[in-house]
């Protein structure tokens, strides 16, 4: 059971609809075959896609699990930006193991904490480093 989306909730549910797009185009998959795993039909994923239609909270436990995702993935509203940098390093992570991928998490989770601490100017020069160390001149 979906509900129909008016007022204030339309702009909230556009956002987890294109969520929700998001991560099933990062899994290959089709409107279609998400519909058919779900049981439901194509034109009702086009319509939470949309925000047309908010899926319920036993819909978005349905598509988390076929999305190889957790609920609130599909509730966290990030910029674009953010989204694509974020699919781009699980891109890249792809090959490797478990260890390896939770040891860059963790690296870039504390980077990122450390950053909100220097003030902007400190930030460009702890940046600089960062770039100079990964990415070293020839």
């Amino acid at each position: 059971m979906t509900n129909e989306v008016e007022g204030p909730e339309k702009q909230l549910a556009k956002r987890v609809g294109a969520i929700i797009a998001g991560r099933r185009k990062a899994t290959g998959l089709t409107q279609a075959q998400l519909a058919e795993q779900m049981g439901i039909e194509k034109e009702t994923i086009s319509r939470i896609e949309t925000g047309v239609i908010s899926p319920t909270l036993s819909r978005l436990a349905q598509l988390a699990n076929i999305l190889d995702c957790e609920m609130t993935d599909l509730l966290r509203i990030r910029t674009p930006e953010i989204e694509d940098h974020a699919l781009s390093l699980a891109g890249r992570m792809g090959d490797l193991s478990d260890s390896e991928r939770e040891l860059i998490v963790g690296v870039l989770s504390r980077v990122a904490v450390a950053l909100k601490k220097f003030p902007p100017k400190e930030r460009k020069i702890v940046e600089k480093f960062l770039s100079d160390v990964i990415q070293p001149k020839q």
